[in-house]
């Protein structure tokens, strides 16, 4: 039984530049939460079939988890999975889509996950576990916008 929620966030940048730095593997640290490393598994550019272990630091202990990209449509919608077999959590499925609309604003940038884990245990408790996950990747999205939009101020501002 799969559990799924949605988060929004709006970002005062254009559309490119959200998908630019949400898809840039090699400077994800500089505004992920928690960041402990990148390892890219696979060369060339991001796109359909690029794979790349994330480590981040969780409940005080770093954990890890392999993500694949199964869907790229540059600046509109990205999307990944996590087979959580093959990561720290050693189970599970975990999708991600990620869309990125024009609005007034700037991007209107929703979250759609899906996590479908194995279990009795999940599906007693994965709805009180969702919560947290939820809170975590909403924290991912602000960080993402607060540094988007300090970039563009600081690309703004008039030279002294």
């Amino acid at each position: 039984m799969a559990i799924e929620f949605t988060i929004e966030e709006r970002v005062v940048a254009a559309p490119h530049a959200v998908f630019s730095v949400a898809t840039d593997l090699e400077n994800v640290g500089r505004w992920m939460p928690n960041f402990v490393r990148v390892e890219r598994l696979t060369d060339g550019r991001f796109g359909v079939g690029t794979r790349w272990r994330e480590t981040r630091k969780m409940f005080g202990a770093e954990a890890t988890e392999e993500f694949e990209v199964t869907r790229c449509d540059p600046p509109r919608r990205v999307e990944l999975f996590v087979d959580g077999r093959k990561g720290s959590s050693k189970r599970g499925a975990y999708r991600f889509v990620y869309r990125f609309k024009s609005s007034d604003e700037g991007t209107r940038v929703t979250l759609n996950a899906s996590i479908d884990a194995p279990g009795l245990l999940w599906k007693l408790l994965g709805k009180m576990f969702v919560g947290s996950f939820k809170k975590a990747c909403a924290k991912d999205l602000g960080a993402m916008r607060a540094y988007i939009e300090a970039r563009a101020f600081e690309d703004t501002r008039i030279p002294a």
